[in-house]
């Protein structure tokens, strides 16, 4: 752990314990007007790892939501004049900038939960690791080197009960850059709540104990943002060292029962 590394992780925590999460859910809640694919020329990924990915900044800043989303907005106001003529003809400029404030800020909790992993991890763990919009526009939330030739991807994944497609068809795009795609969990729900779950359970008891392994080795922030534990990147890490040759698709289930699950 270097004292750069460590000041950015708690920089970045700093940040997000700052964050009115109450303000912004009444705000942004219940506005879904825009659920458009953006076009290429309006994705935020670039824009988010500008302001919030800075692993190497001796002291880092990361500007407030709406300072963030004004620079977005100032810089895009052609495409986006082209967006609005072309789904929103009619509309007041006003309620088409409601409606992208409340999608990007859905998008940079997303980046955000997903950033502090990657903080974390640098701080914490030894095994190389990086992260880009290029490669998360990909499907791959960062990188990490397990040996010179055996490269891992990793996807934040946030708990949820829908069934989804799983199996190899889901790796073959990203097969010419990483070796294994591994899946890392994270739950909203605190560890009370996951428990009072699977005691009530008529289905899905062993699902919520499952989440209820990776609760474990997640922190609640005062204002309720959800951070990675230093044990959760340490376990992930000796995984990955024990499990060296690692290939595929490594789904979360798998993730918990033989990385998160006690001893």
């Amino acid at each position: 752990m270097s004292s750069k590394t460590q000041n950015a992780l708690e920089a970045f925590e700093d940040f997000l314990r700052g964050l009115d999460l109450e303000s912004y859910g009444g705000k942004y809640r219940s506005t879904k007007t825009v659920e458009q694919d953006l076009p290429r020329e309006l994705n935020p990924l670039p824009d988010l790892y500008e302001h919030y990915w800075k692993p190497n900044a001796n002291h880092p800043f990361f500007p407030p939501f709406e300072e963030f989303f004004s620079q977005w907005w100032d810089r895009r106001l052609k495409p986006l004049d082209e967006f609005i003529r072309k789904y929103f003809w009619g509309c007041s400029y006003e309620f088409v900038r409601l409606g992208l404030e409340a999608r990007l800020y859905r998008t940079a909790i997303s980046i955000w939960t997903q950033f502090h992993f990657c903080y974390r991890w640098q701080a914490s763990c030894t095994l190389s690791l990086q992260a880009a919009p290029e490669l998360d526009s990909q499907g791959i939330d960062a990188l990490i080197q397990v040996r010179a030739e055996h490269l891992v991807g990793i996807q934040i994944k946030k708990e949820s009960y829908r069934k989804e497609a799983r199996g190899e068809n889901r790796f073959v795009r990203k097969r010419q850059i990483v070796s294994a795609l591994l899946e890392i969990p994270y739950t909203l729900q605190t560890r009370e709540e996951l428990q009072k779950r699977a005691n009530h359970a008529k289905t899905r008891k062993e699902t919520y104990l499952l989440w209820l392994q990776v609760a474990n080795h997640l922190e609640h922030l005062p204002n309720n943002f959800v951070i990675f534990r230093e044990s959760y990147v340490r376990r992930i890490e000796d995984f990955l060292q024990r499990n060296a040759t690692l290939t595929g698709l490594i789904p979360w289930e798998k993730v918990v029962q033989e990385a998160l699950t006690a001893p």
